[in-house]
């Protein structure tokens, strides 16, 4: 039971991350993570094996530690990301603002500031 469940789970999720639009590393790293999952599910002993060559104790052990690498590339990725749109956004608010600026100039007009209780 548990064995459907944890492969139904790991194949939506596969779909769902294969259905947007990404690189092809990213895309082929998220297909083999899925291939290794399915296997570890289906031959639950392929862990312990893998665990026992890497010198770790147990399989769910060598599980837990993979987890947290990832978690922690997926925080700094994150991480990244957050801040690299945070650059685009303010380079965005400078030229537009720079923009409005040269347009009051040029119709020699000041920028007029409205507030949202003037309606």
């Amino acid at each position: 039971m548990i064995v459907s469940v944890l492969l139904t789970f790991i194949v939506v999720l596969t779909v769902y991350v294969g259905s947007h639009r990404l690189s092809g590393l990213t895309t082929v790293t998220i297909l083999g993570i899925a291939m290794v999952g399915i296997s570890m599910v289906v031959v639950p002993g392929v862990a312990s094996n893998i665990a026992a060559m890497l010198g770790v104790g147990r399989g769910t052990d060598l599980l837990l530690y993979f987890s947290v690498i990832a978690g922690l590339f997926v925080t700094a990725h994150f991480y990244f990301r957050t801040k690299s749109l945070e650059a685009q956004l303010i380079e965005l608010a400078r030229a537009l603002s720079l923009r409005e600026a040269e347009d009051a100039l040029y119709y020699d007009e000041r920028p007029v500031l409205r507030s949202s209780s003037s309606r």
